[in-house]
Formats: structure tokens, sequence, C-alpha cells
């Protein structure tokens, strides 16, 4: 399916008191609206009809989300910044080259040019039973995320439990933001507000994120690191385009201190931290995080990969970035 089916309206707001009068608008009128920003992810499910809204609404009117700036120890990253602005901004490559890197591992250069970081972190969670067009959806019954009433990864699921859909979380980079402790500027209807990046992830893979209705990230708070360094590794079918089957970030501190955050696992990202003195061996601080990041993945057959071969592999992308950021690499 190459065609959007459904009329719906677009409006590209100058100012956020533009962008409010207009949610509060839709929020009176009752019309069904939904954010744009390098429009990436949205026209996708425009495409395949998994969002069907009255009104599409373009942040890209809004300049001042779109910059980089160094305040004192922080950097502060405009959430429509493009993930190919962001990998070549000078403070990113000095203070933050890893998520310079692990932003050139996002899709293909042309789809850097457009997506941006706040859409990346923000980016849907993925199934293979509801990515795509509405013409293959109707070989099967329709899913918790398509308003159905199963999960097709996990059929003994039921409304009432605590996590519905199993689609899973893609970003790639969130963990490196993750890992850096990293806040966020959330700005909408109640007024402003901030929270950590860590506290915009929910466990249900179909109300995932945390922000409120009408609720938009205006700025990333990203603390440069000190002392320490880190490192992604992504495994994908082809290197450009693909989605991660497996995403892990690293961070080894000054003294010996190991952090992990993994993505495209779970329905949410998994953080873990190791403090070396707790064991009495290196290898043995790396041996439990390994575990401990092994005991987080859930891994349904929602990819090209092997369920048994993604779950192996992290152990070795983790050994594989403590080893590059002892060699010096840090990307």
């Amino acid at each position: 399916m190459t065609a959007l089916d459904k009329e719906f309206d677009f409006s590209r707001p100058k100012t956020i008191e533009q962008l409010y009068n207009l949610v509060q608008e839709c929020q009176h009128e009752g019309r069904h609206f939904v954010f744009s920003a390098g429009g990436t992810d949205i026209m996708l499910h425009l495409k395949s009809e998994i969002l069907s809204p009255d009104i599409v609404i373009s942040l890209t009117g809004l300049p001042a989300l779109n910059t980089i700036e160094k305040r004192g120890n922080h950097i502060i990253i405009g959430a429509l910044t493009s993930l190919s602005d962001l990998s070549k901004n000078n403070h990113i490559q000095e203070h933050l080259p890893s998520l310079g890197g692990a932003a050139r591992k996002v899709a293909s250069p042309q789809i850097r040019n457009r997506a941006t970081i706040g859409g990346n972190i923000m980016v849907e969670n993925r199934c293979s039973y509801i990515n795509q067009s509405r013409l293959n959806r109707q070989s099967h019954s329709p899913c918790f995320k398509a308003d159905g009433n199963i999960c097709h990864l996990v059929k003994s699921v039921k409304r009432g439990d605590d996590i519905l859909c199993q689609a899973r979380f893609v970003s790639d980079t969130a963990p490196i933001l993750l890992l850096q402790g990293s806040t966020l500027d959330i700005i909408g209807p109640a007024g402003p507000r901030e929270i950590k990046l860590a506290d915009l992830y929910l466990n249900d893979g179909m109300e995932s994120k945390s922000l409120m209705r009408g609720e938009i990230i205006t700025h990333i708070k990203v603390e440069i690191p000190e002392n320490s360094a880190s490192h992604y590794e992504k495994l994908t079918i082809r290197n450009a385009l693909d989605f991660p089957a497996l995403g892990v970030a690293v961070l080894r501190r000054g003294n010996g201190d190991i952090s992990v955050a993994l993505t495209g696992l779970n329905t949410r990202p998994g953080v873990f931290h190791a403090t070396l003195e707790n064991y009495e061996t290196h290898d043995d601080m790396i041996v439990d995080i390994c575990q401990k990041a092994n005991d987080f993945t859930v891994t349904y057959q929602q990819d090209f990969f092997p369920r048994g071969y993604r779950k192996n592999m992290i152990s070795v992308f983790i050994r594989r970035g403590i080893n590059k950021i002892l060699e010096g690499g840090k990307s």
C-alpha cells in the first residue's frame, strides 16, 4: 500500500502558543490528532492505516526545538534536531561521540536527514503482526494494538492483564542517552515539566510512553560524562534501514564500574549496573551483568534472527563494547 486512503487535515503551528491553541481546539471538538516531527515513522503508520487521525500537527514550524547547545556541564539537544545533524555536531563529537555513533546506525542517510532525535526516542514499539499493510493484517485476527482481543505472540493474554502487548522497543539512541542519565523537557496543555528519560518508558508495548495526551518533548538534557566512555553495538540483517534486532550500549567508568542498556529485546529498554568492588574479579562482574541482561530479555519470534541467537549475542556485544572502550574506541 503506497497511498493514503483516508483524508486528514494538516497544520504546522509557528509557535508553542499556536500549537496548544490548536491542541485545545481539537480536544474540545473531539478530533483525533497526532504529532509529526521528521515524519519518517508516522508516514508509514498513516499508509498502513495503523493511524487514522483527523489532523496531523507538524512540529517542524518550531525552529527553537532544532538546536544543540552546551550549557555548563550539559549538552541541550532540541527534540527536532535531525539524526544527521546530531551525528555531525561539534559538541556531540567532542563530548558524546557514542551518541553520534548510535545516531549514524539508524536507518539510512536519507532517513537520518529527516528523522529527529525526539522521534527516535519516541519511536513506536514494533511487532510483525501490526507493522504491516492493512491487507496483510486481514490475514489474521486483529491484535490488542489494532483494537482486537488477542496477542498473537502470547495467546494466553487477556484484557485486564498488566501487559497486553509484546511489541518490542527499538530505539537506537535511547540506550546511550539512558546510560548518561538524560532528562527530558516536556510541554503540554497543563504546562512544562521535566522527567528522567528512564521514566518515559512503560512496560506495555501498546501504551509504551508516559507522556500525557497533547504533550511533546522539547529538549533532551545530557550531562557531559566525566572519566567514562561508552559504546553502542547493533545487530541487524542489513547495515541500513533495519530496526535493531538487538542493540547494546555499554558505559565504563574510570573506576571500572559497568552499565549496560538494551534495546530490541523487550517492551521497554533494559538498564543494568555493576560495581567492580562488589566482585572478586573484573570477569565475575562481566559474567553477572551479562546474566542480568539475559534474564531481562524476552525474545518472541518477531525478527529475522532466531530467538536463541539474539539472546546469545547479548553477552558478545557487552564484551565487545567493553573491549572497544578499553582500546579507546568510543562510538
